[in-house]
């Protein structure tokens, strides 16, 4: 068997609290409650994620377009000493985001995070929110797998790579990553800024016959100095 050849380490990232996540936030207002904030805890929460993170140097942090996980990556990032801006992805919206939402330009993330830029391959032209519809078990799978694809085909060296995203849709990743198909008989749990690690392996290189591994999920380590009478259910 050929030695183990690691292309990519991915960690995927809830955010940190967000205002709908406390309860807070009109559903009625589309706009507002589909792209909350986070609240005093969730950028406490983002802040001790980053902290944490400065020990594991990373090539690339990545965000869905969605203030809750921006704000949150970039808490990650400017403690970085590479990867100190967040590229920012449109495939790594939470699912279920209506068409109602409408456009979210890239000008408008800028004006907000200055430290935001277009994922590779992006134009600022794009809408850097994923408002598809049908919102099905299958096409949120088929949009993780293109999630995952962008990344395999981006990151080919043993890149350290965090994507900061949404409980939903990080959950639908796992699925697709470890080919569970979209709808197991089983779910993952996600807390804010839990961490999930995935190694790639070069295929047919990967330890124990399987080229994807799931190293840990749903981590919290960071949490223990402020929350942890929380760590069981940090939200």
């Amino acid at each position: 068997m050929a030695d183990p050849i690691p292309e990519l380490e991915l960690y995927l990232v809830r955010h940190g609290q967000s205002q709908s996540n406390a309860g807070l936030g009109d559903p009625a207002d589309v706009r507002a409650f589909q792209d909350p904030v986070l609240t005093k805890k969730g950028l406490l929460q983002a802040q001790l994620l980053g902290e944490y993170y400065k020990r594991y140097p990373l090539d690339c942090v990545l965000s869905s377009g969605m203030n809750r996980a921006l704000e949150t990556a970039g808490e990650v990032a400017q403690r970085q000493a590479r990867a100190n801006t967040v590229e920012t992805h449109p495939i790594f919206t939470e699912c279920g985001v209506p068409r109602a939402f409408g456009r979210k330009t890239f000008a408008e993330i800028k004006s907000a995070y200055p430290f935001a830029e277009p994922a590779a391959g992006l134009s600022t032209a794009s809408n850097f929110v994923f408002t598809g519809e049908p919102d099905t078990d299958e096409a949120r799978y088929a949009r993780a797998q293109t999630a995952l694809r962008y990344l395999r085909e981006r990151f080919r060296h043993g890149e350290r790579v965090m994507v900061v995203a949404h409980a939903a849709f990080s959950t639908v990743m796992l699925f697709a990553a470890l080919d569970l198909g979209p709808s197991p008989a089983f779910d993952f749990s996600f807390v804010n800024t839990g961490v999930s690690k995935l190694l790639f392996y070069r295929p047919g290189t990967g330890k124990y016959d399987a080229d994807v591994h799931l190293v840990f999920h749903d981590d919290r380590s960071h949490l223990a100095a402020m929350f942890a009478d929380e760590l069981v259910d940090a939200t």
